[in-house]
């Protein structure tokens, strides 16, 4: 089954509702009798009081011709199938594509662009040979010669057909009928789908709709601004707009933080304003390819001085195109459309389709314990567990944190700290992007960001007993960055964890002298740990027998903070040596 808990973030006041023992049914995402123990998470930033809403203006949604750098011209010929192909616009503009035997992306928009100008100066349609021609370039681009997945997913796609071409849209307030690709096509049709495609120009719907909200529109226009910061995407390029999509916003932000390579795997640069966006459904890489004309030029839902998450936003609106992959879409599901992500979603499904991590876990606040539930990359539950406790649920997220997979809440109740400001805030996703040693408290990241006169805290930490007792969920993938790391302060009750982890190969303890006794046993067997400092806030003191001094000596080697001892039951013999002891 699928988990079915989306975030409802419309309307800030509402809570989350369902209990967790609805997902033991099994259920396909968006069936009528869907489970409850997932919720929908959306919360939009509250819109400042008298906040103007934009207007529609020009959608930047014509065909033209692509202006991007095609692959450098080599001297090889092309490869056979090319050259057998009959039409002779499709023939030359297939070998300029793939010149260097690289097929690039403006190429393959200019052969469609050039193949409907034939048509019009024909007067013609697409005719039996032409489409054949077509099916042959679909069949073998990688034949002879090497085509990205992302080429060859929106080449195919375009001519074997995509449900995604139904209709167009073009950043208008109504979609019309497109259809695939077919013997009599027309050069308009072909257009479309090129400018869908290749160019990135069919917008989404300028109506936006979220629950319990007024309807508003937005315009698109061109945004300069870079694709990522000098320093790459960061989790604070996160800056949620008036849109309920925290659950994709917060991770994203979760991503950039932990692995910021996965968020620059999904984005090809096209070089001519245009970007490829990658998103697994169901196991399987998906593209889109979006344009840098944004709603409100980049200012209407994300904001940052660079453009990645925005790109990214859009495109998981236009891909809406081809069927909800938020699912939610039983409830809401407006097609390409802002409308179809702004009425909350699961922040599963945005995991998986950000990373395409092989398992999604849920550690769900069942009453005085955890429950577990463990899906596959198509969101089918393979395994669940109850009655888990805190303690144990907190080491391996901490474990998780330091292996660089990625952890999202999905709070149900609102909080605020002792200033008012809120923190946990009702049916609303946010990044859990750290662990605090110190504390022993989750670190979380509110996706809502930074903007001037804000009520809520940006980033806050949250104890793991807080939100097992607001029934809460924490969602994690799988996700493993593969590069060795060294994890510092971690608690005694993560020692084990950190131990068995691969891709951990050290780590130093920052616990209570209570706590770090208490585990002396256990801790002289971590070969990986190479520190201890005790928090108390005296100096502390242990006891031990002769032979506890002589089992735990390796241990207390590893203690850099200073504490007493005293050994009782010792040898005449070892009195000499205990004396110089420090």
């Amino acid at each position: 089954m699928k988990p079915d808990h989306s975030l409802n973030d419309t309307n800030i006041d509402a809570g989350l509702y369902g209990a967790a023992s609805a997902l033991l049914q099994v259920v396909r995402p968006g069936d009528q009798n869907a489970p409850t123990g997932w919720h929908e998470f959306e919360t939009p930033i509250p819109r400042a009081s008298g906040a103007a809403v934009s207007t529609p203006g020009s959608t930047g949604a014509t065909g033209g011709t692509v202006s991007g750098t095609q692959a450098p011209t080599g001297s090889g010929t092309p490869p056979a199938w090319i050259t057998s192909l009959n039409d002779p616009v499709i023939k030359t503009d297939m070998t300029a594509a793939s010149a260097g035997g690289v097929v690039s992306e403006a190429g393959m928009g200019q052969l469609f662009l050039d193949l409907a100008a034939e048509l019009t100066a024909n007067n013609s349609t697409l005719s039996a040979s032409q489409l054949t021609d077509l099916q042959t370039i679909a069949a073998d681009l990688n034949v002879g010669e090497a085509a990205s997945s992302y080429v060859t997913y929106v080449t195919d796609a375009l001519i074997d057909g995509n449900a995604a071409n139904a209709t167009w849209t073009g950043g208008a307030a109504s979609a019309i009928t497109l259809g695939n690709l077919a013997v009599g096509s027309t050069a308009t049709q072909i257009v479309e789908l090129a400018d869908k495609w290749f160019l990135g120009s069919d917008l989404p719907n300028s109506t936006v709709q979220m629950s319990g909200e007024s309807t508003f529109s937005v315009y698109y226009s061109p945004e300069a601004n870079p694709v990522f910061g000098a320093a790459g995407p960061s989790i604070n390029d996160i800056n949620q707009g008036y849109l309920g999509d925290c659950y994709l916003l917060s991770s994203l932000a979760e991503c950039a933080a932990q692995d910021p390579s996965i968020i620059t795997s999904m984005i090809t640069n096209n070089g001519n304003g245009t970007y490829g966006v990658r998103f697994f459904v169901d196991g399987s890489a998906e593209y889109v390819t979006v344009s840098n004309d944004l709603a409100d030029g980049g200012t209407a839902f994300n904001r940052a001085t660079d453009i990645w998450a925005s790109l990214v936003e859009q495109a998981y609106a236009q891909v809406q195109a081809g069927g909800d992959i938020t699912g939610n879409g039983n409830n809401f599901n407006y097609g390409n459309s802002f409308s179809t992500i702004a009425n909350g979603g699961y922040p599963e499904y945005a995991l998986e389709e950000i990373t395409g991590a092989s398992t999604i876990t849920d550690f769900y606040g069942a009453g005085t314990a955890w429950s577990q539930y463990v899906y596959n990359d198509a969101l089918s539950m393979q395994s669940a567990a109850s009655g888990l406790t805190t303690s144990w649920v907190l080491t391996t997220l901490a474990t998780d944190l330091a292996a660089g997979n990625d952890v999202v809440l999905a709070s149900r109740t609102y909080a605020y700290d002792s200033s008012g400001f809120i923190t946990l805030v009702a049916d609303h996703a946010m990044s859990v992007y750290g662990y605090d040693s110190a504390t022993g408290d989750l670190e979380i990241r509110n996706p809502w960001g930074v903007q001037s006169g804000q009520t809520w805290d940006t980033t806050f930490e949250v104890s793991l007993g807080t939100l097992l007792g607001d029934g809460d969920t924490i969602t994690v993938d799988d996700m493993t960055v593969s590069t060795p790391s060294v994890v510092s302060g971690a608690l005694v009750s993560a020692a084990a964890g950190l131990q068995a982890n691969a891709t951990v190969t050290a780590f130093s303890i920052s616990d209570t002298a209570a706590n770090v006794s208490g585990a002396f046993a256990s801790l002289a067997t971590d070969t990986k740990l190479t520190s201890i400092t005790l928090t108390d806030p005296a100096t502390p003191q242990f006891t031990l027998t002769a032979g506890q001094y002589t089992a735990d000596s390796t241990v207390l080697a590893k203690i850099i903070s200073a504490y007493g001892l005293t050994v009782t039951g010792a040898a005449a013999s070892a009195a000499t040596a205990l004396q110089s002891n420090p």
